[in-house]
Parts: C-alpha cells; structure tokens; sequence
C-alpha cells in the first residue's frame, strides 16, 4: 500500500492525503454529534413524559376537588338533610315520590350546567335509591343489600370520599356508558351520624378534555397515557384499549413522595420510557408510557441528518481538495509537460511566469538551463560547422574552382562548335552551379538568386528527365529583393524532384511560391507527387522539431532547419504538409530583410 501511494503523482496525493484528514475529521465530529444528540433527545424525551405526567395529575387532581365541592353542596342541602335525617322505612311508595319530585329540582340545578356528570344517585340508610340521570329523570328503586365500597365508607374519615374503578353503567334511557364515582357518607348537621350516601359517576369522557395534549403530535402515536388506581386498574387509558381492567401486568415501582418517578421497563415484550405522578388527593397513577420505537425512530432520523449532512460535507471538501491540489500542482504538471519534451529533444518550449513565488524561481531556473543548453548545442553545432567549412575549403584548394569553371566553358565551346547544343547548355548550367555552391555559403543571397540558381539546376534535370515535371513560379516582386540563407530553397526543390516525384512518368508540377505578409517572408515549395502517409510525416516533424542532423541526408530539410535556427533563433517557422498521393508542401517563414 505504501509503494502504491508513493507511486502516485503529487496531486493525487495531495488530494488523497486532504480529503483523508478531513473524512477523519468529519467522521468523528459525525459520532460526537450523534451520540450528544441521540442522549439529548432521550433526556428531553424522558423529561417531556416527567412533566407531563405530572401536569396531567395536577390537572385531575383539580377536577375531582371540584366534584369534591359539588357532593359537599348536595350533602349540605337543606332539603336533602331533612329529608334522610326524618327517612323512614316503609313510609309508602306516595311519600318516596313526593321526595323524588321535590329532591329533583335540587339535583337537576346541580347537574344541569355539566355534560361531565353522567349520574348523581342519593342512597337512603334503609336501602331506597334516588338516582338521576342526564336524561333528565330521577327513578327510585330499593336494594336490600348493601354494596361493598359503602362498608370502605365507614372505615374512612368523615370528611374523605373515595373514588371507584371505572365501570360500565347502563342509563334510564338504555345508554351504557363507561363511568369513574365519587361516593361519600352523608352526614346529619350537627350530629354527624350517618343519614345516607351520595355517589356522583363522572363519564369517562371527561379525561379527553383534562388530558388534552398540545405540542406532541410527534409522539402521540408513540404515547400511552394511563390513569391507574391503587390496585392497578384501569380508570383511564387514552388509546381506549384498557379503560376498566384489573390488571394489565404494568408493574410500576411504588411511588408516594410529590416527585413523579421515571425510568424504563417492558410491557407488554415491549420497552418504554415511562414517568409515573402519584396523587396523595385521588390516590392514582397518572402514568405515560412513551414506545422505544419512538427512540429508535428519532435516533434513525439524527443518524440520516448526520449521513447526508456529512457525505455533503465530504463531497464539498473533496471538490476543494481537488481544486486545491490541481492549483498547487499545476505548476508543477506544466513544467513536467515541458521536461518530457526537453527529454525528447525539443528545446524550444519555455515556461511563462505564473506569479508564485517559489514557482518563478524555478521558471526562470528552467528557462536558463535551456538557455545555456541551447548556447552549448549552438557553439557545437557551430565549431561542427567551421570544421566542415575547413574540410570543403581544403576540398576547393585541391581543386582549382578556376580550372574547373574554364574546362566546363572550353566543353561548352567545343559542343557548340560540334552542333550538340545539349551537353553545351549542360556544361554552362553545371558551370554556374559550381560557382554558386562552392563559394560564400555562410552569406545571404537575395531571393532572386536562389532562384536562378534552380533555374540553373532545372535545365540540367529537364535534359536527364525530359518532360516528367515542370517548374512553376509565382514570385511577388517585392519578395524577389529579400535576403535569404544561400542554398534554402534548391535543397528543398531536389527533395522534391528525388523523393516525391520520383514514380512519376509525366505530369508531375513543381510550384514554387514567394510573398510577403505582416513583415515576413513566406515561401511554399510544392509538388504533386507520391506525398507521405500520416505516420511517415509525423516521424519527419518529429525529427525537424528535435533538430537531429543526419550526416547521411547532406544539406536536407534537417540540415536547413538546423542552419535557420542559427541564423533566426526562434524567429523562423518550418512546416511540411503532406498526404499521401496527393503531394507535399514545404512552408517557411522568415523574417523579411531587404
């Protein structure tokens, strides 16, 4: 692994190392986040159930004072005090209805004004029941035998009620309803004996208004609120599914300070967060029970938070990581582009100044060295050319030019004496060739001059190949007078008729072009030759660009761009255009110079 990174450019590197560190980073903020957030939102959790449940016992609480009061207002009526105080047994059925009808108008004033009050039932101590309902009727009937919870009344205070376990109870009118009782003994004033028993049922729907919830939309599906008794029936459970059981196996530690207690337990194969409230004044739970999978749920939507938040997160700073690590190293990618070139030979490409500091120094360092590279490549090349200029004045001075120029013309009188006009043209063409290559080759010569020299090597290759090509030119006027390298464009024009020309029997067109454009000077040397595929010219540009004189070629295109590069630095373009079949094109641009 550690080979592999290290194989790795720089900017891959530095991206890999960047986004790791940040990744590490992001990621272990991502946990701190979710496990402070996670034990946030339970500890809120646990609290909301906490005062919940004890606003909820609160708020019962006050109810049940308020029904306390109202059984203290029917317990002190006047009427209802002489009433049971002077009740006998087996007054008569006449005397009963009379109490009936005068004890209605009594009740009717207290229940009227409250839909909370299913019944209100007035027991005498010999067993006659008055019992008005809210179907506006008071029915009176006689049990004999006395109920259970009146024996609970005896044994408690005077001034205590108590408060039954829901039941079902079945209205005048047929309606069965679930109803919660307060009952207490009646006594007589001032005496305080017992003249009877008031039993108030309160509907069970009164716990939808006192336990109305606000603000808890999220959890209420998740929330169950019980109201348990001392033995741990059910007088109230707010989804409905327990109102009026015994038992539903909640078991609840003990709880009678004022604090409300919390905690969790399983009910049910189920875990919940519960907070229990115990009222001294009703002696009930007031339970709420808050389902795990609440818990479960928030804590998947603080972990879904967190994931995107950081994968977003990560994302961003990887984009910033990238784009970093690119601009850092882009400097650097510019000048290895530049070096592999240098690596292949070409030593023209120079770095530009990018601004950087430490990056500028090492440009001008770059564009130095090849300065120097180049200097040294020049001083070379130039002492191979003095040695090969000594090597061809040593070849001129075993070979008078002289001699040789007045034999060629002594052949050119004696064929024109003869009648063979041919070999007398060849011998004056040959003649001014000589003259022209053997002398001053490190001088310039005007355009014009170059191109009598062709004109000179032409006729020679027009008698040798008769009518195979033709020479065509099309020379602005302007350009005639510029001054070029001696021996530039004849070079140039042999290739053509040597290389590609070479197959061709008839037809074939040399066209030579010369103009002046924007201070320089164009000339195009172009044939209709066999040209060169894609990959042959790709190999020729390839070898001009690195400026590798081959010995073998002579003065060719290697060897006239090596001399142009001398004589113009980087002030000359070469260029050569060719496709296969179809001919070649051989462009230079010089600058112009009269």
């Amino acid at each position: 692994m550690r080979q592999f990174f290290r194989s790795l450019p720089i900017k891959n590197k530095i991206f890999i190392t960047f986004a790791s560190v940040f990744v590490v980073v992001i990621t272990i903020i991502g946990v701190a986040m979710y496990l402070t957030n996670v034990n946030e939102m339970k500890n809120q959790t646990q609290s909301m159930s906490k005062v919940l449940s004890g606003q909820l016992s609160r708020t019962i609480d006050l109810y049940f004072q308020d029904i306390d009061r109202l059984s203290l207002a029917i317990f002190t009526d006047s009427y209802i005090q002489d009433t049971l105080s002077n009740y006998q047994d087996k007054q008569g059925l006449y005397n009963d209805i009379n109490i009936r009808n005068n004890m209605y108008p009594r009740l009717f004033n207290q229940m009227y004004p409250r839909s909370d009050i299913a019944s209100i039932t007035i027991y005498t101590n010999t067993g006659t029941v008055f019992d008005y309902d809210q179907s506006g009727d008071i029915e009176v009937r006689y049990e004999t035998q006395q109920k259970g919870w009146m024996m609970s009344l005896d044994q408690i205070d005077k001034n205590s009620f108590l408060l039954l376990p829901t039941e079902k109870k079945v209205f005048q009118n047929g309606e069965e309803k679930q109803v919660v009782s307060l009952v207490r003994n009646i006594y007589r004033i001032p005496q305080r004996n017992k003249i009877g028993v008031i039993k108030i049922d309160i509907s069970i729907d009164v716990f939808e208004k006192l336990l109305e919830l606000e603000n808890v939309q999220e959890i209420e599906e998740h929330m169950t609120i019980l109201v348990l008794a001392e033995n741990q029936s059910v007088i109230y459970d707010h989804n409905r599914n327990f109102i009026g059981e015994s038992e539903i196996g909640l078991n609840l530690p003990d709880v009678r300070e004022n604090e409300p207690k919390d905690g969790t337990l399983t009910w049910q194969s189920n875990s919940y967060l519960y907070a229990n409230d115990y009222s001294n004044f009703t002696n009930w739970n007031t339970v709420v029970l808050i389902d795990n999978k609440f818990i479960i749920y928030e804590r998947n939507q603080i972990l879904l938070f967190i994931a995107i938040s950081g994968f977003i997160a990560i994302f961003v700073i990887g984009v910033i990581s990238y784009l970093l690590s690119y601009n850092i190293t882009k400097p650097f990618t510019g000048m290895m582009r530049k070096m592999r070139k240098v690596e292949k030979g070409d030593l023209t490409d120079r770095m530009v100044l990018t601004g950087h500091p430490e990056m500028d120094v090492l440009t001008r360092v770059y564009n130095r060295m090849l300065d120097s590279i180049n200097k040294l490549i020049k001083e070379v090349y130039e002492s191979s050319i003095t040695e090969k200029n000594a090597k061809i004045s040593a070849l001129q001075s075993q070979i008078n030019p002289h001699f040789l120029y007045n034999t060629l013309n002594v052949m050119k009188s004696i064929s024109r004496v003869k009648g063979v006009e041919e070999v007398a043209e060849i011998s004056e063409s040959l003649s001014e060739l000589f003259k022209y290559s053997m002398k001053d080759l490190d001088k310039k010569v005007t355009l014009q001059e170059e191109l009598d020299h062709i004109e000179n090597y032409m006729r020679i290759q027009h008698h040798r190949f008769r009518d195979r090509f033709t020479l065509q030119q099309d020379i602005e006027g302007k350009a005639k007078d510029a001054l070029i390298p001696k021996l530039l464009i004849q070079p140039i024009v042999e290739n053509a008729v040597n290389h590609g020309l070479k197959d061709k029997k008839s037809g074939g067109r040399i066209t030579l072009e010369a103009f002046v454009k924007e201070g320089s000077l164009v000339v195009n040397v172009r044939d209709n030759g066999k040209g060169m595929g894609q990959q042959t010219l790709e190999q020729v540009r390839k070898k001009l660009n690195q400026k590798m004189l081959d010995n073998n070629e002579g003065i060719g295109l290697n060897n006239i761009s090596q001399r142009l590069e001398l004589m113009y630095g980087y002030r000359y373009e070469m260029n050569i255009e060719s496709s296969e079949d179809a001919g070649t094109k051989v462009i230079i641009i010089l600058p112009y110079q009269e």
